[in-house]
Parts: structure tokens; C-alpha cells; sequence
């Protein structure tokens, strides 16, 4: 019994545990890319997510401060949607550590476990008014018609 539990204490630190990421596009909660990697923790999730799509192949604009495209993604006006003359989304790359969306960019933002879950999500922003109503919500719950049609 000894001997088993010396071995169990030897090859617990082996069992590793890695980052889990994903891209999720505006029509599908499929994701688009996924994996897990050995993260540095010391690193912001910007810095991560670049690593990561370099290293995974993932086609992307972008900086440690945000992901302007993502597999040739609209941008700027073609990123709108005009719901009505007092409405609009306006669509873009947001993240989520854990299910949550952090208020700070993502260079400034760290991710805190190997355990820890990194989403990037085309996501919107409604604008009715003149006024934002919210922010980085899913585009794949609404699936707008000028991204989703076949």
C-alpha cells in the first residue's frame, strides 16, 4: 500500500492540466477552432490568444488589445446591422474567461488557472436610441441574417 501511494505522490504532478480555448463565429455555438495549451500564466489572455493563433493556424487581425477579425470577419461598417431607423448592432470579437467577460481589454487581463476556460465569440453590441443597451452578446443566439445565410 505504501508503494502505491508513493507512486500516486511521484505521478501527481505529471497529470497536467492546460489551458482549454475556443473561437466561436456569429452562427453556431460550434466552435470554429479549439484546443488547449500549455499556458504561461504570467501572461495577459491578449498575449496568450496570439500565441495561441499562431500556433494553432487560426487566420486573425489583431494585436494583444483586441481581435479586429477572425477568418476574414467583417469589420467597420459591414460589422453593423441596422435593425431600424433608431436601432442598430454593431458585431466584433469579444472574450470570456469562464463563461464571464471580463470589463478590461485582453492585454490586461490574465488568465488565473491551467483549469481555465479562454472564449473568443463574434459577438454585438445594441445601440437603440443612442444609447448602448449591452455588450458582447453572442452574435451565434441571434444569428444575424448578413453572416448566417447560405
Amino acid at each position: 500500500m505504501k508503494n502505491i501511494i508513493a507512486l500516486f505522490a511521484v505521478l501527481l504532478p505529471l497529470s497536467s492540466h492546460a489551458l482549454t480555448w475556443k473561437v466561436v463565429g456569429p452562427c453556431s455555438e460550434t466552435p470554429l477552432y479549439e484546443g488547449t495549451v500549455q499556458a504561461d500564466l504570467k501572461k495577459t489572455a491578449g498575449a496568450l490568444t496570439i500565441e495561441i493563433f499562431e500556433a494553432a493556424k487560426v487566420p486573425y487581425y489583431g494585436v494583444e488589445e483586441g481581435i479586429s477579425s477572425i477568418n476574414d470577419s467583417p469589420v467597420g461598417l459591414d460589422a453593423m446591422e441596422v435593425i431600424s431607423d433608431t436601432e442598430m448592432r454593431a458585431y466584433g470579437w469579444c472574450y470570456s474567461i469562464n463563461g464571464q467577460v471580463p470589463l478590461a481589454m485582453p492585454h490586461k487581463t490574465f488568465i488565473k488557472s491551467q483549469d481555465d476556460t479562454l472564449v473568443w465569440f463574434y459577438g454585438y453590441s445594441t445601440n437603440k436610441n443612442n444609447q448602448w443597451l449591452d455588450m458582447c452578446m453572442p452574435g451565434f443566439k441571434i444569428k444575424a441574417k448578413q453572416f448566417c445565410q447560405k
